[in-house]
């Protein structure tokens, strides 16, 4: 099986907060009926859409630094920063502008009753793509039915946010560890979205106070390579096999595990057999 990927966008958006990590990032829970990652919770986002493609819009400002760390076609690294604009606010209701248009438009605009520059237009809404920025890149394994091409971003956010009651049934502002410490029976998750968790207590920990400027810190010293896990079957049940794995055709990425595992109902990483996260 190898289906076609499609390009979508995740936002993690952020704000600080009195926790263990250092800040708290908005999360969403997917419908239980969804077709991909039913009962799931993710990051605010989802597919790149003809409607994303919005070059030299008067109502759209900046963005020049992530679309060049996102090392694509400047049209395409434009409608990717967008989409992730556009999927936030459809949602989570969080909008990375100023001013924000009216929360009656997040429903139209989800079922295709309003263009996202339609939006823009009637509401006078602006956008700040220099509110994103780069954080990682994960592809959707070749075994998998449905498989998206995905560029992560981190924002900062003040608060707010709600689920949409379609898409997703369920919201929160929660700590990054503490998310990974719920487990899968107590917080589901896919893998690139638990290791984007793993990453954000790591750095909330090692600078609790400036937690959020911690990552925005970190963001541009990150490889912007394709993470394209490997699904493998042994004894040992299903395995992630990532860059760096002998079995992987890539080389490792620093910091990445090389192989990703289901134990005792949680995700764990893995090098040469021994348990590292």
């Amino acid at each position: 099986m190898n289906a076609p990927t499609h390009p979508a966008t995740t936002i993690l958006l952020l704000r600080p907060a009195s926790t263990a990590s250092g800040m708290e990032v908005f999360m969403v829970q997917r419908h239980r009926r969804s077709g991909f990652l039913p009962s799931a919770w993710v990051f605010p986002g989802g597919r790149v859409d003809p409607q994303d493609a919005l070059p030299a819009h008067p109502a759209i400002r900046g963005g020049d630094a992530a679309m060049q760390a996102l090392a694509q076609d400047p049209e395409v690294a434009r409608a990717t920063l967008l989409a992730g604009v556009r999927e936030t606010w459809e949602e989570a209701g969080i909008w990375l502008g100023d001013p924000e248009p009216p929360e009656s438009t997040r429903g139209p605009l989800h079922r295709g009753e309003l263009g996202f520059a339609e939006l823009l237009e009637q509401h006078g809404a602006r956008v700040d793509l220099d509110r994103v920025v780069p954080w990682s890149w994960w592809i959707t394994p070749r075994a998998e039915p449905r498989r998206y091409d995905t560029r992560f971003l981190v924002a900062r956010a003040a608060g707010g946010g709600r689920h949409d009651d379609v898409e997703t049934t369920d919201s929160r502002w929660i700590c990054p560890s503490e998310a990974v410490e719920l487990g899968q029976e107590g917080f589901p998750t896919a893998p690139p979205t638990w290791w984007s968790l793993v990453e954000l207590a790591t750095l909330g920990a090692s600078a609790v106070e400036g937690a959020v400027d911690a990552v925005f810190a970190a963001a541009p010293t990150r490889p912007v390579r394709a993470i394209e896990p490997m699904m493998l079957f042994s004894d040992v049940g299903m395995r992630l096999v990532l860059p760096g794995n002998p079995a992987h055709p890539e080389p490792a990425i620093e910091g990445l595990p090389h192989e990703v595992r289901m134990v005792d109902r949680r995700w764990r990483g893995f090098e040469g057999g021994t348990i590292t996260v």
